[in-house]
C-alpha cells in the first residue's frame, strides 16, 4: 500500500512538473512577448558570427536555448521514448513550431540557430536521463494527460494575472503624465526591461514612468516600448531631447514602416494626423556606434 501511494504521488508530482515546464516554455517564448510589425529571418550560424565579433548576448542566448529544451528530452525519456531519432524529431518539431508562431504573430525573429540549439538541448536531456536515471519510468494515461493540462493552465494563469497587475501600474504611470484633465496621455508603456535587439543598450523602466536607455551598439536596432490604437485626428508625440544626432531616439511605426521623424536630437516633438483608425507601435531606436545614457519619458496626446 505504501509503495502504491508513493508511486501515485511520484506520478502526480511528475505530471505537475511537466505542466509547469510546458507553461514556462510557452511563457518565455510566446506569452510574455510583445507583438510588433517587425519580422526577420536569421540564417544558420548567424549567432556564431556575432559571437566571434564579441557578442556575449548571442553566446548566452545559445546556452539558454540548449538548457531550455533539456527538460523536454528528460521528460521524453521518462515516459518511455527510447529512440534518439524520435527525440530529435520531437525537439526539432517543437522548436520550429515556436519559431513559426513567433514569426506569424511578430513576437520574435525566426532564428535557425534557436532550432538547432533547442534540438541539441532535447537530445542532451534525453541522453543524461538514459545514462543516470535508468529506473525512473512514468506511464502516461488519460488521467495523467488531464493532470498535465490542468497544471499548464494553472501555471499560465499565475504570470498572466501578474502581467495584468503590472499593466494597471503602467496605466497609472501613464495617467501621471496627463497634460490636464481634458488632454490625457494615450501611451501606456509595456514596462518590459531588456537589451535593444542584438546590442549592449539596456532599456530599464523607472518608478516615475520614464525609461533609462544606456549602453553601446555597433548596429542600428530597436526595442518596443508600447503600442496604442488611435482614432482619426491630430496627435503630438514627445519624450526625448538634447541627444546627439544618430545616437538614440524614439520612433513611431505603423503598417510596418516609420511614418514620422524620430523624437530625439532633431525633434523634441512630432505632430501627425491620422485619417483612419491606426495601431501605432512605439520603439526606442539606437544607431550604429551609439554610446548613450539618457532618460526618456514618452508621451502621446491628442490635439484639439
Amino acid at each position: 500500500m505504501l509503495l502504491e501511494n508513493t508511486f501515485k504521488n511520484r506520478k502526480y508530482i511528475f505530471c505537475f512538473l511537466v505542466g509547469a515546464y510546458v507553461a514556462s516554455v510557452l511563457w518565455i517564448t510566446l506569452l510574455s512577448r510583445i507583438g510588433s510589425e517587425y519580422r526577420a529571418f536569421l540564417f544558420p550560424f548567424h549567432s556564431y558570427k556575432e559571437i566571434l565579433k564579441g557578442s556575449k548576448q548571442f553566446l548566452l542566448e545559445n546556452i539558454g536555448n540548449v538548457v531550455l529544451f533539456m527538460p523536454l528530452g528528460a521528460i521524453l525519456s521518462c515516459i518511455g521514448v527510447n529512440a534518439f531519432k524520435r527525440t530529435i524529431l520531437i525537439g526539432f518539431s517543437s522548436s520550429i513550431t515556436i519559431e513559426l508562431l513567433q514569426t506569424i504573430f511578430s513576437l520574435g525573429t525566426f532564428e535557425c540557430d534557436d532550432i538547432m540549439h533547442n534540438t541539441l538541448g532535447a537530445l542532451l536531456g534525453f541522453m543524461l536521463v538514459k545514462r543516470f536515471v535508468r529506473n525512473f519510468r512514468i506511464t502516461m494515461n488519460r488521467k495523467s494527460v488531464v493532470l498535465v493540462l490542468v497544471s499548464i493552465i494553472l501555471c499560465v494563469l499565475v504570470p498572466v494575472g501578474y502581467q495584468k497587475i503590472e499593466y494597471q501600474k503602467m496605466v497609472k504611470l501613464a495617467a501621471s503624465h496627463d497634460r490636464d484633465e481634458k488632454t490625457k496621455n494615450l501611451l501606456v508603456l509595456n514596462g518590459k526591461n531588456g537589451n535593444v535587439w542584438n546590442t549592449n543598450v539596456f532599456v530599464k523602466y523607472l518608478s516615475d514612468g520614464s525609461i533609462h536607455i544606456k549602453g553601446t551598439a555597433d548596429k542600428q536596432s530597436w526595442w518596443p516600448i508600447g503600442s496604442v490604437t488611435l482614432e482619426p485626428g491630430c496627435y503630438s508625440f514627445s519624450g526625448l531631447s538634447d541627444t546627439k544626432e544618430n545616437t538614440v531616439g524614439l520612433e513611431l511605426e505603423a503598417y510596418n514602416q516609420r511614418f514620422a521623424p524620430d523624437v530625439g536630437a532633431a525633434n523634441e516633438e512630432v505632430k501627425f494626423t491620422l485619417t483612419k483608425t491606426t495601431e501605432i507601435m512605439v520603439y526606442v531606436i539606437v544607431y550604429e556606434d551609439c554610446d548613450c545614457d539618457v532618460i526618456a519619458t514618452p508621451v502621446l496626446y491628442r490635439e484639439e
